[in-house]
């Protein structure tokens, strides 16, 4: 790039100055020229304020827009713990559900256990009390069968000791 600059500023004053004539000419490059730079530093002096007010707007809208990042961040990570939290808490109370139901349903087969013991003594009982409640029937049957066959038969005339001895030998 230095050589450019460099043969740029060679050439450009020879090509300026050269002419056909050989003699000179009344060119007004120099007044022009001051002209230009004096514009471009008045135009610089009214619009720097401009411009280096956008220039730090723009820098602040960053700086704002990097921190709502920033804030957003923090929040989305805080977000993030308390969801793992979350998450280790609904662990924890899940366990314990779980070792509830597993202790409920111990103890509902233990109570089933329990009735059904007693489900099947109550049947127990009630089949032995039944068993004597139809052996007693069965007994009364028979005696008042043998009863009546005794009484009703006039053939047979037993005194009451010998009826007693026969009941008892039947019933037995």
């Amino acid at each position: 790039m230095g050589k450019i600059l460099y043969l740029a500023l060679l050439i450009v004053p020879t090509i300026i100055l050269a002419s056909a004539d050989g003699g000179e000419k009344n060119y007004d490059f120099i007044p022009r020229t001051f002209n230009f730079i004096v514009f471009f530093g008045i135009l610089f002096y009214l619009l720097k304020d401009i411009a280096k007010k956008a220039y730090d707007d723009r820098i602040a809208r960053i700086a704002k827009s990097l921190e709502d990042i920033e804030i957003k961040l923090k929040e989305s990570k805080e977000k993030k713990i308390q969801a793992q939290k979350d998450v280790e808490i609904a662990k924890t109370r899940g366990e314990n559900l779980i070792d509830a139901a597993k202790k409920e349903i111990i103890s509902a087969k233990e109570k089933s256990k329990e009735n059904i013991a007693y489900e099947f003594s109550s049947l127990e009982k009630a089949y032995e009390s039944k068993k004597e409640f139809e052996s007693s029937r069965a007994t009364k049957e028979i005696v008042s069968e043998i009863l009546n066959e005794t009484l009703n038969d006039e053939s047979i005339s037993l005194s009451q000791d010998e009826l007693v001895s026969i009941i008892n030998k039947k019933a037995s």
